[in-house]
């Protein structure tokens, strides 16, 4: 028997050391944490004991969540064999990242300081982390994104390309793209950014090979395509859409580079920058470090514009900025204009692109001497810190609906009215009973933007309250508890649970 190459041993060791990496990333980033708003969505969708339910509830409940049909349908099904624990349901998102993770792997075989760098810039992202950490489509999107990019990085570096040899590629670039367009409308309109990237890297020479042999893959495809085009256009038609509680201005902008490249961790916390209205006066106690980010962070994307200019030349460097450029632009402009709120989560399918340039700078920065190691080593700290903050900094932690939901149903096992100031189809995932606006005995009255009149003379015992711009705009709640009749008993994240104090008369039904 022939003995293993020290060459064949090394790449043994490397595959073992990524999967290894790939299980601590996996350990550190998943929790049991309460669901926060949108999760409990998903997992009220997921938990419907058929398709038939789950789609009946989604025409109910309407929102943006009709517009991932894809990971709708999957998540109902997984739910079916893991359940709706949180854990379970986030762990999932596995499924899609780690496939994503050995095929960008297997891609950059051919070049060890890209494979390593690029692979680490994925695997330590404070961005995968967070949204790993989520029961939504984001995972979805920016795994099935990679796995394009990854693909056409591999097309556009073959220099004696054979169409015969790709079949297995040419099929899970299909796989991949339909599953990025299914997994919701906007990430349709993104998924136009790695088909132009397509187009200005790979030679056209080689994609006419592809065409001719695999013709009838891409015709499926792009059948299948189209279908989710007239079903996303019937969903607006129908009303489906985001919450327009906010609009879209140059702050969403800036936070979107500020998520997909890793900065949010080192900053304050969402609940912060939301109360603060998204201000800069939010972010000055953190400044010196954003800035330090920042700064590394240019340093790098510049580093890398160099490399991609010397390999590709300006033209193309041109067209790929573009490529990307547009759909983003498309999509920020759009928002402008409906006035709906778009955030870094919605450019899930963009996070490839911060990844690959961020790996691509680093490695360019370490062949540039002690100075450009300095660099590469003092961004990979500060990335790492920043995905450790969102892990386990108070100030990252999601709203903490299950802990409300247990202190109104204890409330309520203690006989008291109850109050619940708060998202309705949440309360209900948590199995708190809800009457609308009425105050009744082992019922929660839900209220939802209750004007002042209408509650005036009521006094439950117990109100809990969160987002007073999505659930009190109207101020009924907070004048009611500025009264002087309430304390506030507890802060969980998010939420605040107020008690009653004094009583001049017995509670009524409020109207």
């Amino acid at each position: 028997m022939s003995q293993p190459t020290a060459s064949n041993s090394s790449a043994r060791s490397r595959w073992w050391i990524f999967a290894a990496l790939i299980l601590l990333m996996a350990s550190l980033a998943l929790t049991t944490r309460s669901f926060w708003l949108d999760e409990t969505y998903s997992a009220r969708f997921a938990e419907q004991s058929t398709p038939a339910a789950c789609w009946h509830l989604l025409r109910e409940i309407k929102g943006s969540d009709p517009q991932m049909p894809l990971y709708i349908a999957w998540l109902w099904a997984v739910e079916k064999v893991v359940g709706h624990q949180e854990i379970a349901l986030r762990a999932v998102n596995l499924f899609w990242f780690v496939p994503a993770l050995v095929v960008l792997l297997r891609t950059l075989a051919g070049n060890r300081s890209l494979q390593l760098t690029i692979f680490g810039a994925a695997i330590v992202s404070p961005f995968a982390w967070y949204y790993l950490n989520e029961a939504r489509a984001y995972t979805m999107q920016f795994s099935t994104s990679l796995v394009l990019f990854a693909l056409i990085g591999h097309w556009a570096r073959q220099t004696d390309f054979s169409a015969t040899k790709e079949r297995g590629h040419v099929r899970l670039f299909c796989i991949a793209l339909f599953c990025l367009c299914g997994s919701s409308l906007l990430s349709m309109v993104l998924a136009t950014a790695p088909l132009l990237v397509l187009l200005v890297l790979v030679p056209l020479k080689s994609l006419r090979q592809l065409g001719n042999q695999f013709w009838v893959s891409l015709a499926v495809t792009s059948a299948a395509l189209v279908a989710l085009g007239i079903y996303y256009l019937w969903t607006l038609h129908s009303g489906d859409r985001a919450t327009g509680i906010a609009g879209t201005d140059w702050r969403n902008a800036a936070f979107i580079a500020y998520e997909l490249f890793g900065v949010s961790g080192l900053g304050p916390g969402r609940m912060a920058i939301r109360s603060g209205g998204g201000g800069l006066e939010t972010f000055r106690s953190f400044a010196p470090i954003l800035l330090l980010f920042a700064a590394t962070a240019a340093a790098l994307l510049f580093l890398a514009a160099v490399d991609l200019k010397k390999n590709l030349g300006t033209k193309k460097l041109a067209l790929l900025f573009l490529s990307v450029a547009l759909p983003v632009g498309l999509l920020l402009a759009a928002s402008h204009a409906m006035h709906f709120r778009i955030l870094g989560r919605h450019f899930a399918a963009m996070w490839p692109v911060a990844v690959l340039l961020l790996g691509l700078g680093l490695a360019t920065a370490w062949r540039r001497g002690k100075l450009g190691k300095i660099l590469a080593c003092s961004f990979v700290g500060l990335y790492l810190a920043s995905a450790l903050s969102l892990r386990f900094a108070m100030r990252h932690e999601k709203d903490d609906y299950r802990g409300a939901a247990n202190v109104a149903k204890a409330a309520l096992a203690e006989g008291k009215s109850v109050w619940w100031n708060a998202d309705r189809n949440s309360a209900l995932f948590y199995q708190v009973p809800l009457a609308n606006g009425q105050t009744q005995a082992n019922a929660a009255a839900w209220l939802a933007n209750p004007d002042t009149q209408s509650i005036a003379n009521a006094r439950p015992d117990v109100i809990i309250t969160t987002r007073p711009d999505a659930y009190d705009d109207r101020g009924g709640i907070r004048e009611l508890v500025r009264e002087g009749h309430y304390q506030l008993a507890t802060n969980l994240t998010a939420f605040q649970i107020w008690r009653r104090i004094a009583v001049d008369s017995p509670p009524s039904q409020s109207k």
